[in-house]
């Protein structure tokens, strides 16, 4: 089976804080987590092109007094997870390939630790991240999360585009890790609550899958509850 690769990189951990930084609107309906960013370096990532921006936080990231207990803390909670996560791994992908009816797309997912509060996934390039500041259970449930996604937008991405609009699409891709508590929570101690404005399209999703848990045919009827939320 495929394997979770885990990682930390300054230029990943770099973009991401420019990512939520530059960002200027609510994510789904939650506020942007960025009390972790010294109010004058937010100024300055605000004022700064992407690029810029993203060399600014690499080279604060680099020089900054806490590298080293950072380091260290990183490298605990990286060995942690990775012990605990090889446990249910298996477990998890497998059962992820049955209810997708498809198998696991890629031979390894590449996860990132990021010294940052939101944990952003990149479709292009395979890999995702979870937060130093988390515990060990959210970030169990974050892999399940984005390896969920990923998985999804690998095989259903396309198909759902002919019905609907790119927007339509994220909310659905979004509220289908509803999926985490309800086949999978003998794997994750930590729900998968979702974000806010997709509340009551988890609901009715759910309701959808208990009557069928055919995932291509669960779809076509996921697709007109989007359609006409």
């Amino acid at each position: 089976m495929p394997k979770v690769i885990f990682r930390y990189d300054f230029k990943k951990d770099a973009w991401s804080w420019v990512v939520f930084a530059r960002r200027k609107s609510k994510i789904y309906g939650l506020k942007n987590r960025l009390d972790f960013i010294h109010f004058k370096l937010l100024k300055k990532i605000k004022n700064k092109n992407k690029k810029s921006a993203e060399k600014l936080v690499y080279d604060y990231l680099i020089n900054n007094p806490k590298k080293k207990i950072r380091k260290i803390v990183i490298r605990q909670e990286m060995s942690v997870l990775r012990d605990i996560w090889r446990k249910l791994e298996n477990k998890f992908l497998k059962r992820l390939e049955k209810i997708t009816q498809k198998p696991i797309f890629t031979s390894n997912f590449r996860c990132y630790f990021t010294t940052g509060f939101m944990c952003p996934y990149n479709e292009k390039e395979n890999w995702f991240m979870v937060s130093m500041w988390h515990s060990i259970p959210m970030n169990i449930t974050t892999i399940c999360h984005e390896i969920s996604h990923l998985q999804f937008l690998y095989y259903y991405k396309e198909y759902c585009q002919k019905f609907l609009s790119e927007k339509q699409v994220e909310d659905l891709k979004e509220a289908l890790t509803f999926l985490l508590n309800t086949d999978f929570n003998d794997l994750i101690l930590s729900r998968d609550v979702g974000y806010p404005i997709h509340k009551k399209l988890r609901v009715k999703l759910e309701k959808a899958w208990k009557k069928e848990k055919n995932f291509k045919k669960f779809l076509d009827k996921a697709i007109e509850i989007v359609k006409n939320k």
